[in-house]
Order: C-alpha cells, then structure tokens, then sequence
C-alpha cells in the first residue's frame, strides 16, 4: 500500500450508430483524453471519506442516487481483501454530466484503478470492466458495457450488444470538434421515438436503421486507413437517418449547419440525441478552430477539440 495514489480516466463519444445499436447492429465509440477525470486516494485514520462535486462527507451516509460508487467502492475493497481500509477519496472530473459522454462510467473507471494503484495490486482489463459495471448496473439498470469500455481505452471500440465488444485500429489524421447544445439529451424520450417510429412505420424505420448500420461498418475501414474526407460524408449520411428517426432537433440541426458551413468534413450529434452534444469532424487544428469559434457565436454552451494524432 502506498500513502496515496491516483487513478485516471477519460469521457467517451458515439461517433456512430447510436439508436441503431439498439437493435443488433454495430456502433464505434471513441475515447476523449482531453476530457478526463482522476480519483486520487490518500491515506485516512478512521473510516472512508468522498470529496466529490456532489457530496462531501463518509461513505456511510452517502445520498441514495451516489449509492453505485458505495457500492463499487465496497465491493472493489473485498475484491482485494482491504474492507477495512481507511482513506479520503477525491473526484475530480471535467466530464459534463447528462451529455452522453460517459461521466458515471469514468467514474466507475478512474476509482477501481486508483484502489488498485493504491493497494499496489495489478488490475486485468476483465477485472476493470466487471467491477466498473456494478456502479452502471445500479446507475442504469442494463448496462451495455460500451461507456465502462471506452472509458477504460485508448483506442475506438467496435460494439455489438451482446455480442461484440472489441477495441478497434486508431489511424486517422484528423481533429474532432464536441460541442455542447445546452440541452440536456432524453436518452428515455428518443429510444421511444424510435420503438412508436417502429411500431407505426415499420419498413421506412427499419430501413434506416440498417443503413446505419451500413455506415458504421464503412466508418470502421476509414478509421483504420486513415480516410478522414469519406469518414466525414458518413457522419453526415448518418446525421440524416437520424433525423429521419426524430431525435435530432432544431438546436442540434442549426449547429450542424453551421459546422458544415465552416469546414467541417462531417458533423451530427452523439448519444441518444434530442439535445446533448454533435461532433464535427475536420482536417486539421486551424479549420477546427474555426468551426469552434462559430458554433460558439451560435451559442453552444461548451465546445472541446480532441486532436487524433
């Protein structure tokens, strides 16, 4: 056991397939180190001490809607056989929250390491990934296990539900632009678009869908060969289907435009949509900048760029 110890972690973003996902086909996520968020654990006399953005104090009284970290905080100590251990647990994040970037998964991430880094043990990516899923699983309900995944990656990872999860080859000159709409995305509201859309337009909707799925697969082969000019006319075609499956809206829509209007190679939102976040893809630093500086002045609240090489 060290005095103290830090663990790291980073948000995640969709780049495609997001809604399609939910029925069988692939999605591609990707990690964003310039957004991240680090656990450092110091050594305690008595008891196990949170200092967090939402709550300050000991475990044991820890709000209900923070019990997942109790939980994972616990549970991680048996794993290692240290339930009685003593420590302050800092978090400090620059995740958004409710923006679909992962914030509840890097968490789960950067606090099982930072035990692990603590009690000087080595951590297995397995092992990662099962005691981070206890936290989502009382967050969520039904993790997929894609947020806990990118989360704990440095490369994209190619996701089926239920059947594959796998990180993918990393070669893309290129530099993506996130930027925030000010809205908070409804991930329940869209998913049941799509199911009403399904229901009483079942061919046109299904249709979609499986071009999604198209594209993600193509998106794929760009990433790996570096093809960042067809990598951007797919995120713009699949920006369209999901307009067409009614989770964009007019806030996502006009910071779309504008991000094309300024160079962007392809632009769309992440996550469930109906607000949250769109990625904009450009070529280099000078044009992301400048797409940055327009979504701005069009009033996104927040914007971060993530360079890839």
């Amino acid at each position: 056991m060290t005095n103290q110890a830090i663990g790291h972690s980073h948000a995640k973003i969709i780049l495609m397939g997001e809604h399609s996902v939910v029925y069988g086909q692939p999605a591609i996520a990707l990690p964003i180190p310039k957004i991240d968020l680090n656990v450092k654990i110091v050594e305690k006399n008595i008891g196990i001490f949170l200092n967090s953005k939402y709550y300050v104090g000991d475990i044991n009284n820890i709000p209900n809607d923070l019990l997942g970290i109790k939980n994972l905080i616990n549970d991680t100590l048996h794993k290692l056989n240290k339930e009685a251990s003593c420590f302050e647990m800092t978090i400090e994040s620059s995740i958004p929250s409710e923006r679909g970037m992962g914030s509840s998964a890097a968490t789960s991430v950067a606090i099982v390491k930072s035990l692990y880094n603590y009690f000087n043990k080595p951590l297995d990516k397995d092992t990662l990934l099962e005691l981070s899923n206890i936290e989502e699983t009382i967050t969520h309900g039904n993790p997929s296990g894609l947020d806990t995944a990118t989360a704990g990656s440095d490369n994209p990872v190619w996701f089926i539900r239920n059947r594959v999860l796998n990180e993918i080859d990393f070669n893309l000159n290129a530099v993506l632009v996130i930027a925030d709409s000010g809205i908070k995305g409804r991930t329940d509201i869209a998913i049941n678009y799509v199911k009403q859309q399904l229901t009483h337009k079942n061919k046109e909707t299904m249709e979609s869908i499986k071009h999604i799925g198209e594209l993600v697969t193509k998106a794929k082969h760009d990433i790996e060969n570096n093809n960042p000019c067809e990598l951007g006319l797919l995120m713009s075609e699949n920006q369209k289907e999901l307009k067409n499956l009614k989770v964009s809206n007019d806030k996502i829509d006009e910071l779309v435009e504008i991000a094309n209007r300024n160079g962007s190679l392809g632009t769309k939102l992440t996550g469930s949509g109906l607000g949250g976040c769109i990625i904009a893809l450009a070529k280099d630093m000078n044009d992301a900048k400048t797409i940055e500086n327009a979504l701005l002045k069009a009033g996104a609240l927040e914007t971060w760029i993530q360079p890839f090489n």
